[in-house]
């Protein structure tokens, strides 16, 4: 596999932390992943507004700027062989100098960047993905806030595993009312009557940075969208759907437990993934702009 790391700004082809980490005994850290398109990261000022957010949930004191994380990544980026990239920034608490639940006064976070190669070309799913209902539920926001982006990620492994005993590649997780959030690491999309809808942050789902762009990308272009409460029986109706991540950008789904969808990709998908590869790239040519500009 084609990777490069970045732990403390030493890149190598591999690293490692202490035992006594923070973020390996408890997951006791946040991260944000960020790809490339056409060579340039994209969105990472947005993923980096969400580090710090999460960051101060967890009462995390971030001792690095933005610019500071932005140059290493493009620091490792530079060294990388291959075209495109999945981007990994981790930020743990620290590593203790003995093993205790309560953090040691005077932690020294670390910062760890891992790039790794991607398929070379975005490509929209013909076939598309299942999905199962599962009755594992999403973390309580009362309990562990899912709109922070933290290494602790145990809910979403069982949830996945689950659904992939089920015969379905991933699952769609219910809060505790029953109402649906999110898949194990996307956010859901459907169209129904040919209304875009999603579910809204306070059921309990991370606000992704693609999602938060396919919504300008919808509001732009005057398609109905609204954020609304879901619940199962709300999607034996949908005409199409899809997931969205920073990585994948967008899988169309085509079944829903047993319930087959009659698109998949839809029409409303396929225009919303060529928009998104649009405005990848307007931004990548943006981020050249001013870089070049700056530069004079």
């Amino acid at each position: 596999m084609s990777l490069l790391t970045n732990l403390n700004g030493v890149i190598a082809a591999s690293a490692t932390v202490s035992v006594l980490d923070r973020g390996f005994l408890y997951g006791d850290n946040i991260y944000e992943v960020v790809r490339t398109f056409q060579g340039r990261h994209f969105g990472l000022q947005e993923h980096l507004d969400r580090l710090r957010q999460s960051a101060a949930y967890l009462y995390i004191d971030v001792p690095w700027s933005d610019q500071h994380i932005q140059a290493e990544v493009e620091r490792t980026l530079q060294q990388a062989t291959w075209q495109e990239s999945y981007i990994r920034i981790v930020v743990s608490r620290g590593t203790e100098t003995k093993i205790s639940l309560q953090p040691s006064p005077g932690l020294q976070p670390s910062l760890l960047i891992v790039v790794s190669e991607i398929s070379p070309e975005p490509m929209l799913s013909e076939k598309g993905i299942h999905l199962v209902i599962g009755e594992r539920r999403r973390n309580d926001r009362q309990a562990l806030s899912p709109a922070a982006k933290t290494g602790n990620y145990l809910n979403n492994i069982l949830a996945l595993l689950e659904a992939q005993q089920q015969g379905a590649e991933d699952a769609l997780m219910l809060n505790q009312q029953g109402e649906i959030t999110e898949a194990t690491t996307s956010n859901l999309w459907i169209v129904r009557e040919g209304v875009v809808q999603t579910p809204p942050a306070d059921v309990g789902i991370l606000k992704g940075i693609t999602r938060h762009f396919l919504w300008r990308i919808l509001q732009t272009h005057g398609i109905p969208c609204e954020e609304v409460i879901l619940k199962p029986e709300d999607l034996w109706t949908v005409e199409e759907a899809f997931l969205s991540s920073s990585v994948r950008l967008m899988m169309p789904v085509n079944k829903i437990n047993e319930y087959q969808l009659p698109q998949c990709p839809g029409q409303l998908t396929r225009f919303l993934w060529n928009e998104f590869l649009s405005l990848m790239a307007k931004e990548g040519r943006s981020f050249e702009k001013n870089t070049a500009s700056l530069s004079i």
